[in-house]
């Protein structure tokens, strides 16, 4: 049994992490239903443990040290992983060979899912867990973050490139124009109208995440886009609601909205393309790339993948 003779009692840990959170004591011990004077006093024994004090104290408002707070992101993270086990534990039993897939919401609702039964009929000993990977395009570091939900592998966008993960490109990215079906046509059936008139003319709805994307199809096009953006939203998938809907045009991946084109419930609208520079990759610890379950579903996902472009539902497919 290892021994831990460094590491505080798991009291202490979450009277500090608690109080930390909400700079009260008062409010962290109704969280975890105890009297403020235990969180104080779990807090000062911490604090006496390790020889370092973690909070000023202003009366009742508390602010943390700088040792305060270097220590709980760490704490706050172990607290997150000690959650997440003891959630799978009573979801699942603790079944073996399990392989947690954080994927993008959007790309595993319109893509992985769908493609999912043959996963595990082909691998029936593998059982898949998916899990939401968030990924915040606006921000210059998006590094992927697989720890908190015991993530295996991630479904991941980016340039391929990030320190400490194997990556695999899956499949590149084509954004292009679409709306409700007769949305231009009840409103403009002249065939003369450009496309900057039209981008112009109706509502442009926007990825909040990728703010400069409408920008960056007219600079590939040679279109200005005029005229002020329409609403915003965070994921594809209310995007892709929000189009369907009639809503305005939306500037969407061909790879998330193959089906929704095929169904009729989307329409193109105007041509030209946005290739990204960047694709969905699947990533992994560099040190597990070879554990069997991760090398299964790598070779499984890039045979998906070539069926898919075989089939011209990739995103490579040239829209003209």
């Amino acid at each position: 049994m290892a021994l831990r003779p460094a590491t505080p009692s798991l009291n202490a840990l979450r009277a500090f992490e608690a109080a930390a959170r909400h700079g009260s004591f008062a409010r962290a011990a109704t969280e975890l239903a105890v009297t403020p004077g235990a969180i104080s006093q779990q807090v000062a024994n911490l604090e006496g443990r390790l020889g370092i004090s973690l909070f000023d104290r202003n009366g009742p408002q508390l602010v943390l040290r700088d040792a305060g707070r270097a220590y709980l992101p760490a704490l706050q993270k172990a607290f997150d992983e000690i959650e997440a086990a003891t959630l799978d534990l009573l979801t699942h039993g603790g079944a073996d060979r399990k392989l947690v897939i954080g994927a993008l919401p959007t790309l595993a609702t319109v893509w992985l899912i769908p493609r999912l039964a043959r996963f595990q009929t082909a691998f029936p000993h593998i059982r898949p867990v998916i899990e939401t990977l968030s990924l915040n395009f606006a921000t210059p570091n998006r590094m992927p973050d697989l720890g908190v939900h015991q993530m295996d592998v991630g479904l991941y966008f980016g340039n391929g490139h990030w320190p400490g993960f194997a990556s695999f490109k899956i499949l590149e990215e084509q954004q292009i124009v679409v709306a409700a079906p007769g949305l231009i046509a009840q409103k403009d059936p002249s065939d003369a109208v450009d496309s900057a008139t039209l981008l112009a003319r109706y509502p442009r709805l926007v990825h909040t995440t990728r703010p400069r994307a409408w920008h960056q199809w007219g600079l590939a096009n040679d279109v200005v886009v005029h005229g002020e953006p329409g609403l915003g939203f965070e994921h594809f998938f209310m995007l892709i609601e929000a189009a369907k809907s009639g809503m305005g045009i939306a500037l969407l991946p061909r790879i998330l909205i193959e089906t929704a084109l095929a169904k009729g419930d989307l329409e193109i609208v105007v041509k030209g393309s946005l290739q990204a520079s960047d694709a969905y990759y699947l990533i992994c610890d560099e040190t597990r790339q070879n554990d069997p379950e991760i090398t299964a579903f790598r070779q499984w996902l890039l045979s998906e993948a070539t069926l898919a472009e075989a089939a011209g539902t990739n995103t490579g497919v040239n829209v003209s």
